[in-house]
């Protein structure tokens, strides 16, 4: 119990010292979080909504142009006179070394790269034309061997609008352009000329890819004026870099002659969403990255973390599984995260699914960040732009300055604590004598006393105790006395209650005795008075006569009788009123003896 009191009053001084300061420092650094978040956040925001517009631009710009451009004379007449020279070029016949030659070329430029399809590789025979004139220019035009066919009119159409189809790819950072012929499906012309140059999209090895699906869209559809967009795909003429295609219809008046696609590179979108790499320019930090993630849920921009420090990189989604063994290997391979990186995270549904706002979260990498989300809706397709930065290095300096915080705390903690059992002792050590000294008078110990040498309440309350204990003492003697002299007259008490016990029971026999005597007596005054009223009865009857003698004696006197008569008639009344009070007087005497025999009896018992 001491020891209790001891530890609480250590306890409430800690807390006294300790709470207020811990209390503060909780809310400043909460208030802080708060600042930092909400400051983050608008930074965020404010980056999002910038590299949006940029993006939004850059795709408007391009669809635009391109549907200006198809409908240009330029391209129209560009487009009808590729489809004439292509097929001018139909019926000649080629040795079976072109195709020979090509293979050859196949293989030296390694067309057999694996696809992101685990076990599949491309064959290579799979991929090289029949059609005689695509053999033709992809023998020309891969290999560069056209000096050899400069009389085909196919070159001089070439050589007429290369340059300027070039210039303008050159002028808005597309990496193809392609004129397609509308009957066939046959890629007629191309500025980069790569292995899809010259086949067809209806029919040959890249129509299933997603230019292929395009131009049949656009074809099928019937579009006459706008343009159609396809989303990133790994595209294996461009040694499966993601590419996405803007197509648009090519008029010749009411006649639909072609279709004109353009290949979008993913390094343009890349360098606005990594701000060409500028990010701490940019205000994300050291952590912070903006990309775009498509309706599946992979990236359409390369993550950040990939570019810096693409081991670390590895490791972090390798421990947190959102990628699996293969497509890391496929990363690493191609250096990019398009198209394999999944974000399967909140803020990518939400975005997904049209709306905007910002959150704490775990990310791709499962490290917790600040995010901020919004769609982006790019001719007709649905990605989320997302603008995010690790938590880690938005909160650390708030972090930093709560553990110096912390410390100050922890030392305070230790200041407190010291003081405190130097306050505890210095109350603990009078209130241990008081509780001593109220123990020794528990167990009956008058001659106790308290030993305190502070001058303090605890004193006072000390010299209290004992002059309580002095008067304790001195009534507790004179209790004794007095209760020696109770025992006494105890005692005596005592004797003459066993003496009136006694005298009750002499009473109690006493009153049993007479109790007998009086029932006898009472039976025999019963007796008694049967006789007397016997004897009352009877002498009724005898003093009837006497009575009846003088009530006839005073009629007859009263009647007016003679004399003589008279003096006769008051003699005998003088007789028969003697003979009535001598009757009177017996009966008197009679009663006075039993009434007095009755008193006398009863004083006798009593």
């Amino acid at each position: 119990m001491l020891r209790s009191i001891k530890f609480r009053v250590q306890l409430i001084f800690i807390l006294i010292s300790v709470l207020p300061l811990g209390g503060f420092v909780v809310w400043e650094y909460n208030q802080s979080i708060e600042r930092l978040s909400q400051r983050s956040f608008e930074q965020l925001k404010t980056v999002r909504q910038i590299k949006k517009r940029e993006l939004e631009w850059y795709f408007s710009k391009i669809n635009t142009e391109t549907g200006l451009f198809a409908q240009s004379n330029f391209a129209v007449n560009a487009m009808k006179e590729f489809k004439e020279a292509f097929a001018e070029m139909k019926d000649l016949s080629l040795s079976p070394n072109y195709k020979k030659d090509l293979q050859e070329y196949y293989e030296d430029q390694q067309i057999h790269i694996p696809t992101p399809k685990k076990g599949k590789e491309t064959e290579i025979k799979n991929l090289i034309p029949d059609n005689t004139v695509s053999i033709l220019l992809q023998h020309q035009y891969l290999m560069n061997t056209k000096a050899n066919f400069e009389h085909l009119h196919y070159f001089d159409i070439h050589n007429k609008y290369h340059k300027s189809l070039s210039s303008f790819i050159k002028r808005y950072d597309i990496y193809d352009l392609f004129l397609i012929e509308d009957k066939t499906g046959y890629i007629v012309y191309s500025v980069a000329k790569e292995i899809d140059y010259a086949t067809s999209l209806l029919s040959g090895p890249f129509a299933d890819s997603n230019i292929g699906k395009l131009y049949r869209k656009i074809r099928y559809t019937g579009l006459k004026n706008g343009t159609m967009m396809c989303d990133f795909e790994r595209y294996l003429p461009s040694n499966f870099a993601p590419a996405a295609f803007i197509a648009a219809p090519v008029f010749d008046g009411e006649l639909k002659i072609g279709t004109l696609i353009l290949q979008v590179p993913l390094h343009k979108i890349n360098e606005i969403a990594t701000g060409t790499k500028a990010w701490e320019e940019e205000g994300l930090g050291q952590s912070g990255e903006t990309y775009i993630v498509g309706s599946d849920y992979k990236m359409r921009t390369d993550s950040r973390f990939i570019i810096e420090s693409p081991k670390t990189y590895f490791e972090s989604i390798k421990k947190a599984k959102t990628a699996t063994q293969e497509e890391i290997a496929l990363m690493d391979y191609y250096k990019t995260s398009v198209l394999f990186q999944k974000v399967d995270t909140e803020p990518v549904t939400k975005a997904l699914a049209g709306i905007s706002g910002t959150m704490i979260t775990p990310d791709y990498r499962k490290i917790e960040v600040l995010s901020s989300y919004t769609s982006l809706k790019i001719n007709g397709m649905s990605w989320a732009f997302l603008a995010e930065i690790d938590a880690a290095e938005v909160f650390g300096s708030v972090k930093q300055g709560a553990r110096k915080s912390i410390l100050m705390l922890s030392i305070l903690v230790f200041i407190a604590f010291i003081a405190s059992v130097i306050l505890a002792r210095t109350i603990y050590k009078p209130i241990r004598s008081l509780a001593k000294f109220a123990t020794e008078l528990g167990k009956g110990n008058f001659d106790a006393e308290v030993k305190v040498s502070n001058k303090d309440e605890l004193g006072v309350l000390a010299e209290t105790f004992n002059d309580t204990i002095s008067k304790l003492k001195k009534g507790r003697q004179e209790i004794v006395t007095k209760n020696n002299l109770l025992n006494k007259q105890k005692d005596e008490l005592a004797i003459k209650s066993l003496n009136l016990s006694k005298l009750n029971d002499q009473i109690s026999t006493l009153n049993k005795s007479l109790d007998e005597k009086v029932k006898k007596r009472t039976l025999k005054l019963q007796e008694q008075n049967k006789q007397l009223i016997k004897y009352a009865h009877f002498n009724s009857h005898q003093l009837r006569g006497p009575v009846s003698s003088i009530l006839g004696l005073l009629d007859l006197i009263k009647s007016g009788v003679s004399e003589e008569d008279k003096n006769q008639c008051l003699a005998l009344l003088d007789q028969s009123t003697k003979q009535l009070d001598q009757l009177i007087q017996e009966a008197q005497e009679l009663l006075k003896d039993v009434k007095y025999q009755d008193d006398s009896d009863i004083e006798k018992k009593i």
